[in-house]
């Protein structure tokens, strides 16, 4: 077999959602006559899960401390102390206003800002750089690797790609499932300093990489237009997906009569709230054109503040606590059976229409409506293809409000029930991460590795 390295911090049983993506090519790779071997950091307390991997092909880099997470983990365990670890959540969950502004303050706190912004870029994971490295260079001579992939974010994997390839001369695709561009990147964490550097390595990356992987076509052009010399293509969509065999043992569980049930699975990113939702819901309800009955909604995971205000006293302040309920992070497959109980899936990309998020696809496998609250953009696109749903602007209370109400009509009329297997819909393969994987073993084909050894 041809033999190929995937660099990726994220990946299973690490909870992140962006180690599916990476652990969904190690599985399907060589059905397609890849044999992969994963370099992933190593996770304190898991040495004889270590050990059991490493026979299965998955090898580990520790991670040098790097000093905001240290402090961040300390901060983190005293407040649990003190019984005040949700005034400490509140704290660090920055509302999107704030991080889309540039710090305008004293001396002291732009310089304290400046450090900071320093310390992280490109992220706070740089503390892995050189231990990837040397165990990734280390793997390659052993196991005679002639490919790379690397995973980011984070974007430090990127940096250990770069590297790699310089020191050993393999051919390397660069995945990209967010944006490595300071277009994206929120102005409160950028000064000259930092945008002089990063700039320089997103750039190296780019000329150095072999191909780009991109996941939605957004972020493809963009790339594109950013980086207008080198050739177009280069830069390559693949989407994320969904792997059939993650819903094994698993079944529809949707109630075939009302309440109507909205899920929202995950976590609520920068920019991305329930409130004009519940609000658009509140209003529905003080006009009897919803009953209390009609609906429930669960925001499951990460989800106790969005744009730093607590959901639960947002709940409460809309006089909704008897319909909506907000729950703690679960594992994949119990969030996979949550999205098989959903009549509806909510996917929030208020602020990110270049996205398609990996909840997206858990949804569309499962065979939920989803309910896109956002600006346009790829979600939209997507649903607009497939039917599977529907798209309104986060900044319209009429269109969220008619929204809610046509998902209400589509989970009466049976929509996204009697289909056992819904992840087998023949409509919705082109997002099965085996096929996904096979255009991946196509594109690495394609890389002439042109006799050269690894060093």
């Amino acid at each position: 077999m041809k033999k190929v390295l995937i660099v990726t911090y994220h990946y299973p049983p690490s909870t992140p959602v962006g180690g599916v993506r990476p652990s969904k090519f190690a599985r399907f790779l060589p059905e397609f006559g890849w044999e992969p071997t994963v370099l992933t950091v190593r996770v304190p307390g898991a040495a004889q899960e270590h050990v059991k991997n490493q026979r299965d092909g998955i090898y580990f880099a520790s991670e040098w401390p790097h000093p905001l997470k240290v402090y961040q983990r300390h901060m983190e365990q005293r407040a649990r102390k003190k019984g005040r670890l949700e005034e400490f959540s509140a704290k660090m969950s920055t509302p999107y206003d704030e991080v889309m502004s540039s710090p305008r303050h004293d001396m002291t706190t732009l310089l304290k800002r400046w450090l900071l912004d320093c310390m992280s870029s490109p992220d706070q994971e740089l503390g892995w750089l050189f231990p990837a490295i040397w165990r990734g260079r280390r793997l390659i001579r052993e196991k005679k690797i002639t490919h790379l992939i690397t995973s980011a974010p984070p974007f430090t994997c990127a940096l250990v790609g770069l590297a790699l390839k310089r020191l050993t001369g393999v051919r390397w695709v660069a995945d990209f499932r967010d944006p490595w561009s300071l277009n994206y990147k929120f102005p409160l964490l950028r000064n000259r300093t930092t945008d002089f550097v990063e700039s320089r390595l997103i750039r190296h990356v780019m000329e150095q990489a072999d191909l780009v992987l991109s996941v939605t076509p957004t972020m493809t052009e963009q790339a594109r237009k950013e980086h207008a010399g080198l050739a177009p293509e280069k830069f390559v969509t693949m989407t994320n997906g969904f792997d059939p065999h993650d819903f094994a043992g698993l079944a529809e569980s949707r109630p075939t009569s009302d309440p109507t049930v909205f899920s929202y699975l995950g976590e609520f990113y920068y920019g991305r709230t329930p409130e004009p939702f519940l609000r658009a819901l509140r209003s529905l309800f003080d006009d009897g054109a919803v009953k209390p009955g009609d609906v429930r909604v669960k925001f499951v995971g990460s989800v106790a503040f969005a744009g730093g205000q607590s959901v639960t006293e947002m709940v409460r302040s809309l006089g909704l606590e008897e319909i909506v309920s907000v729950e703690p992070l679960v594992p994949r497959r119990e969030a996979l059976q949550r999205a098989l109980a959903a009549h509806v899936v909510l996917v929030l990309t208020e602020q990110h229409s270049y996205a398609l998020t990996f909840k997206l696809f858990d949804a569309l496998a499962a065979g939920a409506i989803i309910f896109n609250i956002g600006s346009g953009g790829e979600v939209a696109d997507l649903l607009a293809k497939t039917k599977r749903g529907i798209a309104v602007d986060c900044s319209n209370a009429a269109e969220i409000r008619a929204g809610i109400l046509k998902c209400i009509e589509r989970s009466r009329s049976g929509e996204g029930r009697g289909n056992p297997e819904p992840w087998n819909d023949p409509s919705m393969q082109a997002f099965n991460f085996r096929c996904l994987t096979g255009e991946l073993a196509k594109i690495l084909d394609g890389l002439d590795y042109n006799g050269l050894r690894p060093g």
